[in-house]
């Protein structure tokens, strides 16, 4: 197949969206090929449109780390018009509003003026444009972020449309509409895209009269798209990517057992020196974090499954630095990607924790965490020109420091790295030419094929994929696109090619009586706990029929869910987990602090009716409050969830899912609360057994007499549970620091 073929197939597919001619060059495989790219970035587009349940997460009074949705969702608050708004209105139906023109860049006008109006195909340069809800003073509740992609649709013709076809547009193809494409620069006060196609056809000023009502749809991100397309394109017509090819093969007749020897073909055998030295030797490694780290020194392909809490971050961090110790070279820096910007960051810390590696944290600043910002290519190409300009001191400051940065002041930094940490779809960016001899990508379970390919044509010696297919998937909203892209990579080549991974085996999260279920469920039994009890003690505020299981379940029986649209929220379940929050943290000197307490529902509404109920009762800030999507790899002292799901038709939506069901149930550090409706989670198998087995399970009515009040806590017991916790948290740092982490 010639990739040149396919992606102009591909393009004419996107454009007409019909079935179409090709030209006598493209063959039937080709064509073929290029329908299912098709199909998947048309499933994309739907996907990322509507269903927005699953994104959102709250801190309360703390610092998030995630892009800036949930920041924005909060500002935006007070209307001029709240009495009549709907506040329940959907996701869907927000996404469907209309807004303003409120103003737009005079440079763009000057420049349309001056344009030849005749040659209506060519597009004008860059306009910005600010817009406004036609109703409202702030723009209510939405899942516009900046950095998205933005289509404008003209709202009278759409009108003008379905007045003429007698249709609504509940299901209508908006993308036939489409007009201009743009990228969301800012949402508050204004909303303001930069548009990168504008016809010249529209810029007379009855089009941009600002009176005129528009539609702002939310796009995919074509940038990743284009950056997996292109990698597509590489994989097909190079030849020298040898090391990667074999895995992409999907034909049913492939030599399976061929495959799995290539991939554990090993590429160099590690003599015991290099790894049997003081420094390795007294590290606080278990046998299987021991052997997946030879694995990936020996190894073409390493798999590490990681189930929760079982050290994936410090295996990793070890397999960098002695990459690093025994095979690095100047100008070939080592790979570190994830999906998420979080994940990124996350294992950046791990990494400068360790050791402070020559390391770049490449990404937008505003993506990245306050924290990493000096380790960022702005800052770092900052310093480079202040060096320089000590060097030449003549040189003006202005001219030297600031401006656009240079492709060659990119490329010295990147060769004077020992470490580049971005996300798969950044890795896009890089030159072509750049190549990497060792690749570790972290949470690879949760990338979708498309995605990971961007990194791994970069390849030319070893790659590390570390992930966990027992916990969340890729999300993907729409499920005529599940069958395409929710099985990632990491799980293909585990299930479908053999391909051997290595578990690692010992947990160090959980209380030992919390891992039970889901090491036998999950894991077949093999999960193994590396802590003892009197390690993660019981709080003392709350007291446990049997006090060595710190585990209990609230049967909430008096309420149903309440359903708006796609939102689904339990009155009851808010009310009983503020309650149970207000007990822990007193207003005056609690014994615990909100940072030991973690709140986790699948459902997003939900999140925000806790969040609204904390802020009117006046809860000490610092709670962590999210979705099951946004809690995976993260841990607290105290868990409490929501389950939500409370009806008579016995349906449990999102929790039916194994693997979210994984993720809820290993967060825990000290203790957990789940507060659900027994009825109704027992009609599912697994939350039946799960039930069946937890020893604390009481009615509402007896939750005040599980929940210790402060003033009942002896002064021989008063706090002493969450901070003995914390402090063997701190000296297993401090141990950890003089005989583990990698120096």
């Amino acid at each position: 197949m010639n990739a040149q073929n396919i992606v102009s197939a591909l393009s004419e597919l996107l454009n007409n969206n019909l079935s179409i001619s090709m030209s006598s060059s493209v063959t039937v495989s080709e064509r073929q090929m290029a329908e299912h790219l098709a199909d998947t970035i048309g499933f994309l587009s739907q996907s990322q449109r509507v269903y927005y349940e699953e994104e959102t997460t709250i801190d309360i009074g703390e610092e998030s780390n995630e892009d800036e949705s949930d920041e924005d969702e909060e500002k935006f608050g007070e209307d001029k018009d709240t009495e009549n708004r709907d506040p329940d209105w959907s996701d869907e139906s927000l996404a469907r509003e209309k807004f303003g023109l409120k103003e737009y860049s005079e440079d763009f006008m000057r420049e349309t003026d001056s344009e030849n109006n005749d040659e209506q195909e060519e597009k004008c340069s860059e306009p910005i444009f600010y817009f406004e809800h036609y109703k409202y003073e702030k723009i209510p509740s939405h899942h516009f972020n900046i950095g998205d992609s933005i289509a404008l649709i003209d709202q009278e013709q759409l009108d003008e449309y379905l007045n003429k076809q007698n249709k609504t547009d509940e299901k209508l193809p908006l993308r036939l509409f489409y007009q201009s494409f743009g990228i969301i620069l800012s949402i508050y006060p204004l909303l303001s895209i930069k548009f990168i196609y504008w016809p010249l056809s529209l810029t007379n000023n009855n089009y941009l009269n600002r009176q005129k009502l528009f539609r702002l749809e939310r796009l995919p991100n074509f940038v990743t798209l284009n950056r997996s397309i292109d990698a597509f394109e590489k994989i097909i017509d190079n030849k020298e990517l040898l090391l990667i090819k074999p895995f992409l093969n999907l034909s049913d007749n492939i030599d399976k057992n061929q495959l799995k020897n290539y991939a554990q073909d090993q590429i160099r055998n590690i003599e015991n020196n290099l790894i049997n030295n003081n420094e390795y030797n007294h590290a606080t490694l278990n046998n299987s974090q021991r052997q997946a780290i030879k694995n990936a020194l020996e190894n073409r392909l390493t798999l590490i499954q990681g189930p929760p809490g079982t050290g994936k971050t410090e295996t990793s961090a070890w397999i960098i630095h002695l990459w690093l110790k025994n095979f690095f070279q100047e100008g070939q820096p080592i790979l570190i990607c994830a999906e998420t910007h979080q994940a990124v960051d996350n294992l950046t810390r791990r990494l400068l924790q360790y050791q402070q590696y020559r390391l770049i944290r490449y990404g937008e600043p505003r993506t990245v965490a306050p924290d990493l910002h000096k380790y960022t290519m702005p800052t770092q190409i900052e310093l480079l020109r202040r060096e320089k300009q000590k060097s030449n001191p003549n040189t003006t400051i202005n001219k030297t420091l600031f401006g656009p940065p240079k492709i060659k002041e990119i490329r010295e930094i990147i060769s004077k790295c020992q470490i580049l940490c971005m996300t798969c779809s950044g890795v896009g960016i890089l030159e072509p030419s750049l190549k990497f001899p060792f690749i570790l990508i972290d949470e690879a379970s949760q990338i979708t094929e498309p995605n990971i390919l961007i990194p791994l044509v970069r390849i030319t010696d070893q790659i590390v994929l570390v992930g966990d297919q027992k916990q969340l998937p890729p999300i993907i909203k729409m499920a005529e696109a599940k069958p395409l892209l929710e099985r990632s990579f990491f799980q293909r080549l585990l299930e479908n090619l053999n391909i051997n991974s290595i578990m690692l085996d010992t947990q160090y999260r959980m209380h030992p009586s919390l891992i039970d279920f889901p090491s036998k469920v999950f894991y077949d039994g093999s999960l193994k706990t590396g802590i003892q009890p009197e390690q993660r003690p019981t709080p003392q505020e709350i007291k446990f029929i049997n006090q060595q299981i710190p585990l209990m379940f609230v049967d909430v029986d008096q309420s149903y869910e309440t359903i708006h649209g796609s939102n689904i929220y339990n009155k009851q379940e808010v009310e009983l987990i503020c309650q149970t929050i207000q007990t822990l943290l007193p207003r005056r000197q609690p014994n615990l602090l909100p940072m030991d307490i973690g709140v986790i529902t699948p459902y997003t509404r939900q999140v925000k009716e806790i969040v609204d109920k904390l802020t009117t009762i006046q809860v000490p800030k610092g709670v962590e409050i999210r979705t099951v999507d946004g809690f995976q790899g993260r841990e607290k002292n105290i868990i409490l969830i929501s389950l939500v799901r409370s009806n008579n038709e016995n349906e449990i939506g999102f929790l039916i899912n194994e693997q979210r069901m994984n993720v809820l149930l290993t967060r825990a550090k000290c203790a957990m609360i789940v507060f659900g409706n027994k009825r109704t989670l027992m009609s599912n198998d697994l939350w039946k057994q799960w039930i069946e087995s937890v020893p604390n399970v009481n009615s509402t009515k007896f939750l005040n007499e599980c929940l210790v009040k402060q003033n009942q806590i002896t002064d021989q017991h008063q706090s002493q549970s969450v901070k003995q916790t914390r402090q063997y948290t701190y000296n297993k740092k401090q141990n950890n620091s003089r005989k583990s982490y990698p120096q």
